[in-house]
């Protein structure tokens, strides 16, 4: 294999208990931030609205925030999203207090507030009036408005609702113009003066929206945490029988050491934890763990042939072997994950930060918290641990003579 550093001598273990003290101090500083700050729930664990809007002109972001504030809708979040120059903006707006628990339908649409929200004064007065917007009204409404009040029959009234929100629809989901309007081919005449007189074209289009009940929100939390605990347990149970449950303690130890860092990181940066961010604490406990198996393997190999006399020396000689595999490694996903970071877009941030704290303290666990804690339990039980170990059988094998 290809070497990013030569044959190194560090002493890995000689700084050990420094090492687990800082780990300890970080680990109790995480728990402090999360029982102060806790954790940012997005809409999938609070329940909410998520809606996406195409304006004709970019807002002010801070307008917009302003305007959901003044309408009651606070503790949202409003982003930018896409190439569109600041033209497309996601709202994410938490489900009211006083609404949780509450069956769906017995809640106020929390999508169509945004959207009266950040319905300009004149564009109300419009609406209110009876005219049609052009850039909100869906596909089923605008037919029945062209067949009661364009003197079209239901098939015509269809097939032209169809032709116009598909020109809609392709040119990003709104009209900038009504010349644009004006020039879908196919549409009778009177359909075009129709729409003249009686439709404008709103601010903005509502490209996506989703809501999550409360009782959704709490059933998804439920299964994201028992997925990440169910996921340790059965890291635990796999090393157990790969190794010794001594070896799986030290490498589930590990693993619960990068969940709170990361957690404690995480809290403090005031992200929203949401789905993709469970992927990214599932993505990093199979990261790490697998950083750690292959630590082991080595240090086993090396106690098959050394013995376990002097087991400091061994998990040494082991780390430094493979420190090129895991600076490469480590290296290498870094900068995939920083690219995401980055330049990924706010969307994919929270994720993205996850994988970053997670990679980092995942490979110093390998080395600083694994290791160490099996190296201790040596010196607390002697000869227990590693004798199978240094036999290199599974659990349950027995040995056959020739």
């Amino acid at each position: 294999m290809r070497r990013i550093v030569g044959e190194t001598r560090f002493d890995f273990m000689g700084i050990r208990w420094l090492s687990l003290g800082l780990s300890l101090t970080l680990m109790v500083a995480s728990i402090g931030i999360l029982m102060t700050r806790g954790i940012e729930k997005g809409v999938e664990f609070a329940g909410g609205a998520d809606v996406i809007l195409n304006f004709i002109d970019p807002p002010a972001l801070e307008d917009v925030r302003q305007a959901l504030l003044e309408n009651g809708l606070s503790g949202g979040s409003v982003t930018a999203f896409g190439d569109s120059g600041g033209a497309e903006i996601v709202i994410r707006v938490p489900l009211p207090k006083e609404e949780e628990g509450q069956a769906a339908g017995d809640h106020t649409d929390l999508a169509a507030k945004i959207v009266d929200a950040l319905r300009p004064e004149d564009a109300a007065a419009k609406l209110a009036s009876g005219l049609i917007d052009l850039n909100l009204v869906d596909e089923v409404t605008l037919a029945d408005r062209l067949a009661a009040e364009a003197g079209l029959d239901e098939p015509a009234a269809l097939e032209a609702a169809a032709a116009i929100t598909k020109v809609r629809r392709e040119g990003g989901g709104l009209f900038r113009t009504m010349e644009e309007v004006e020039a879908i081919e196919g549409i009778d005449e009177n359909i075009h003066t129709f729409l003249r007189e009686h439709a404008f074209l709103g601010p903005f289009a509502l490209r996506g929206q989703e809501f999550i009940e409360a009782s959704v929100s709490s059933e998804m939390r439920d299964k994201a945490v028992g997925a990440i605990f169910g996921a340790l347990g059965g890291m635990l149970i796999y090393i157990w029988i790969r190794f010794q449950f001594q070896w799986g303690l030290a490498a589930i130890l590990a693993l619960v050491h990068d969940t709170i860092l990361t957690l404690g990181a995480f809290s403090l940066a005031g992200m929203e934890a949401n789905l993709p961010v469970v992927a990214a604490f599932l993505t990093l406990v199979g990261y790490s763990v697998n950083d750690t198996i292959v630590v082991f393997d080595r240090i086993r190999e090396n106690l098959k042939a050394r013995g376990s006399g002097a087991l400091m020396e061994v998990i040494n000689l082991s780390i430094n072997q493979n420190l090129s595999r895991t600076l490469i490694t480590s290296l290498t996903t870094l900068l995939a994950v920083f690219a995401l970071f980055a330049w990924g877009g706010p969307v994919i941030h929270p994720f993205a930060f996850v994988l970053l704290i997670g990679v980092i303290v995942g490979t110093y666990s390998s080395i600083y918290i694994a290791s160490p804690v099996l190296l201790i339990w040596r010196k607390l039980f002697p000869g227990k641990g590693v004798s199978r170990a240094r036999s290199g059988m599974p659990r349950g094998a027995k040995k056959v003579s020739s």
